[in-house]
């Protein structure tokens, strides 16, 4: 039997990859026929990792920055008030 172009082009995109159905994801994923399965390991949750042995993020002296940008020094100075309101608001609600 012949296929009209309309028929063909459907059937072209129900056989597409993306149009296949994926039913069974947590067995795997099924591909031609074959089921793979893979399986994940988590990473260790105790796992830590510090940028600071990374030079190149340091690339201005903060303290020639504040020096030459007013604002920044200003807003450096109230970070620190702020801060020292915080610790200490902290140190009170520990007694």
């Amino acid at each position: 039997m012949v296929k009209s172009k309309k028929q063909q082009k459907i059937d072209q995109a129900n056989s597409q990859t993306d149009a296949m159905e994926m039913a069974g994801w947590s067995e795997g994923l099924m591909t031609g026929g074959v089921v793979e399965t893979a399986t994940v390991d988590f990473p260790d949750s105790n796992f830590t990792y510090d940028f600071g042995d990374m030079g190149q993020l340091d690339l201005f002296s903060e303290d020639e920055m504040r020096e030459k940008y007013p604002a920044l020094k200003q807003a450096y100075e109230h970070y620190q008030s702020v801060l020292e309101v915080c610790k200490t608001k902290e140190k009170e609600d520990e007694n």
